[in-house]
């Protein structure tokens, strides 16, 4: 029963037709029509000045770091609970990542541990937020701005986030977004960056199409378009693909509101069965897009309970992801920091599913093999 998975893409007629469209253009590639379109879309809903489509949420990351400059003998901070996706663009660029910690019970940044931290040869923090839940990016975004460090904001969980009734991909000099098949927003493969400022979006053009010259400088009027000026690889996205975003930007109101209905069905309900079982705890004034609903526990059965669920095909991501603090995997051991809190918050959490394709039965049954743990 795929529908457990926390993947759930409902392509209707509304896709079918814009991306009939999209195929019959002159122009498929990244260069085309709906790509366009695509962008300006985003940038109304996020009320984000500009919007950059790429190839996927990776690159995107790749794509700021290099337009920063940011390179060996730089550091970028993130936290060890990010996904692997975040820290691999470091590593791409020669940087050096420095992972800072937690809070206790939840994705906020430790601001103790973050201040301690900075050096001098900080230029970024990569501030991630983990399945929809926004995380203190105000806070540790005034915090870098004071001691002169940029910002990204890696959303790519959380399309529709809010915090202080802002959209998430607003509080940092970047934002970038994935639209995976997994995401609330998807284009199969694809990402996008929301931008502030124009000599930024301009040079981020240049480095997702190969330098092309796009700067608005006076002393460049005279070779738009024209290349060997600029460094810049190939990271757009197609027009196909944009297609089906724009498509899919149509529907996430609407699955907005089932996964907060779906999310806040399975949390009040949880908390009646065990109170040993609780959703984690978000960023006052926020709300959750419920990419999925992240639950805590007691290690030990955190694991019971996520072999059972595994026993009726539905896979915590957790699980799926073989979880760890990214300085344990081989890769990136060298790099290991003091991040006790966020040790204990990843042997503590798990996922489930709550998106549009589910039932309420389906949401019951996940109850009801958590409360067999709860008594095996």
């Amino acid at each position: 029963m795929t529908q457990y998975h926390n993947c759930y893409v409902n392509i209707d007629e509304t896709d079918l037709q814009l991306l009939q469209t999209a195929v019959n253009q002159k122009s498929i590639s990244g260069k085309g029509p709906f790509v366009e379109t695509f962008e300006k879309s985003l940038g109304a809903y996020f009320g984000s000045p500009y919007a950059l489509c790429c190839s996927n949420g990776t690159a995107a990351i790749h794509m700021v770091l290099l337009h920063e400059g940011i390179g060996a003998g730089d550091e970028v901070l993130l936290p060890p609970t990010a996904p692997v996706m975040s820290v691999l663009p470091i590593l791409a660029v020669g940087a050096t990542p420095v992972f800072v910690d937690t809070e206790a019970g939840n994705f906020n940044v430790d601001l103790a541990d973050l201040q301690r931290k900075i050096s001098p040869s900080t230029r970024m923090l990569i501030n991630v937020p983990m399945w929809g839940y926004a995380n203190n990016v105000d806070e540790t975004a005034a915090v870098c701005r004071r001691a002169g460090i940029k910002v990204l904001e890696d959303n790519s969980h959380c399309h529709g986030t809010t915090l202080h009734n802002q959209y998430l991909g607003t509080f940092g000099d970047y934002s970038v977004f994935s639209t995976h098949e997994r995401k609330l927003i998807t284009t199969g493969e694809g990402g996008f960056i929301l931008i502030k400022d124009k000599a930024d979006y301009e040079g981020l053009l240049q480095v997702r199409s190969f330098g092309e010259v796009a700067t608005s400088e006076e002393r460049f009027r005279n070779v738009k378009g024209a290349y060997g000026y600029f460094f810049g690889l190939n990271f757009k996205l197609s027009s196909i693909n944009a297609a089906l975003g724009i498509a899919q930007l149509g529907k996430l109101a609407a699955k907005l509101q089932v996964r907060r209905e779906n999310g806040q069905y399975l949390a009040a309900r949880v908390a009646e069965r065990d109170p040993a079982i609780r959703e984690m705890a978000t960023r006052a004034g926020s709300v959750s897009n419920y990419y999925s609903i992240v639950l805590l526990t007691e290690p030990q059965r955190r694991a019971r309970i996520e072999r059972k669920l595994q026993e009726n095909n539905i896979i915590s991501d957790p699980m799926r992801y073989k979880y760890q603090p990214l300085y344990r995997m081989p890769l990136f051991e060298q790099y290991a920091s003091h991040c006790p809190n966020a040790e204990v918050l990843i042997q503590s959490v798990f996922t489930l599913p709550v998106h549009e394709g589910l039932t309420t039965g389906d949401l019951d049954l996940f109850l009801e093999l958590i409360e067999d743990v709860q008594y095996a």
